[in-house]
C-alpha cells in the first residue's frame, strides 16, 4: 500500500477556516463601533509584514527593463517628413527622346564670379578686346547684330557706372570750357 503525503491545501471537500479568508478590513461604521478581534488583529499584522518584506523591485526586473524599452520605441511617432513612398528611378531610362517628347533639361550651375575692385574691372572693359572691335564697326558706320548691340550697352553702362563711382569725369577737349573752369576758379583756394 503507497502512501500519500498529506497537503493543507484547502479542497472542495473541507470547510473553508478563518484563517485561509483573506484579511479585509471592515468599514467603521457610525452605529457600530466595535473592538476588532484578536483574530483579526493577527491576520491584519501577518498582511501588514508581507507587505514590508517585499520593499524592492519586482523579480526579474532586470529582464522585464528591456521589454519595457522596446515598447516604447516601437509607439514613438514617425515624423511623415522624413523619407519618401515616390519611387525613385535607380537607373534613367531614355536619354533627350524628342520624338517622344522625353527631354532632359540640362542643369545649368550658376558660378559666383569674384568681385573684382572698381579700379581693376574699369581697366578690364578698357583693354577687353572684343567691346573694342565692336567699337571701331561702330565707328566705321557697320551695324551689329542685335546680341552685340547688346554687350556692347551693357559694358558702355558698366563703364560709366564705374567712372561715377571713382569719381572720374569723361575728359573733353573743348578749350572753350577749360578757359571759363579758369576765369571762374578763385586763386585764393590754393594759398
Amino acid at each position: 500500500m503507497s502512501r500519500t503525503k498529506k497537503t493543507r491545501r484547502i479542497t472542495d471537500i473541507m470547510p473553508a477556516r478563518k484563517a485561509d479568508k483573506p484579511f479585509e478590513q471592515q468599514k467603521a461604521s457610525p452605529s457600530k463601533s466595535r473592538k476588532p478581534s484578536r483574530y483579526e488583529l493577527d491576520l491584519q499584522a501577518r498582511e501588514e509584514k508581507k507587505k514590508r518584506k517585499h520593499k524592492g523591485l519586482p523579480s526579474g526586473s532586470r529582464a522585464n527593463e528591456g521589454l519595457e524599452q522596446k515598447k516604447a520605441v516601437a509607439k514613438e511617432v514617425k515624423d511623415p517628413r522624413i523619407g519618401s513612398r515616390k519611387k525613385v528611378p535607380l537607373m534613367v531610362e531614355f536619354v533627350n527622346q524628342p520624338e517622344k517628347g522625353k527631354t532632359i533639361k540640362p542643369v545649368i550651375l550658376e558660378v559666383e564670379k569674384p568681385r573684382l575692385s572698381p579700379e581693376l574691372e574699369l581697366e578690364q572693359l578698357e583693354n577687353n578686346e572684343c567691346l573694342n572691335q565692336l567699337l571701331d564697326d561702330l565707328e566705321a558706320g557697320k551695324t551689329l547684330s542685335a546680341e552685340d548691340q547688346k554687350f556692347v550697352d551693357e559694358c558702355l553702362d558698366r563703364v560709366h557706372e564705374l567712372m561715377t563711382e571713382l569719381g572720374i569725369e569723361d575728359e573733353e577737349d573743348d578749350s572753350e570750357a577749360l578757359l571759363r573752369q579758369f576765369e571762374t576758379m578763385d586763386i585764393n583756394k590754393f594759398r
